[in-house]
């Protein structure tokens, strides 16, 4: 019997140091997830700064370039500017005259995006 009382002890014992270590454990794990999201937060920080820098770096060459070989860069912007005016006032039209058919069409261009992006 007292063998028994014993070994209960000793269970209860060891299943609650057990316990503390897995709390332990876990609280370690939270606190190095928590700090690998900072440390990759802070990476894709840089690296959108680094990105977008670059980015302004390439369009400032270019926009030098065609400047360079006579091509009126700001003209060309205007023109763009028009142009897509005009195509998201066809596109407000068409939604307006057949809403069914423009919910269908982005219905399908949803799914086949959908079936793209899950190859």
């Amino acid at each position: 019997m007292a063998r028994a009382t014993s070994s209960k002890r000793s269970a209860a014992a060891a299943a609650k140091d057990a316990k503390t270590a897995i709390e332990t454990g876990a609280e370690d794990v939270a606190t190095e997830a928590r700090r690998a999201g900072a440390r990759a937060k802070r990476q894709a920080s840089a690296l959108e700064e680094t990105l977008t820098r670059s980015a302004e770096d390439i369009a400032a060459t270019v926009t030098d370039r065609l400047r360079a070989v006579g091509v009126d860069t700001d003209r060309m912007v205007g023109v763009a500017k028009e142009q897509a005016t005009e195509l998201q006032k066809l596109i407000e039209d068409e939604i307006r005259e057949r809403p069914l058919r423009a919910l269908g069409l982005a219905a399908a261009v949803g799914l086949f995006v959908g079936y793209l992006s899950a190859r």
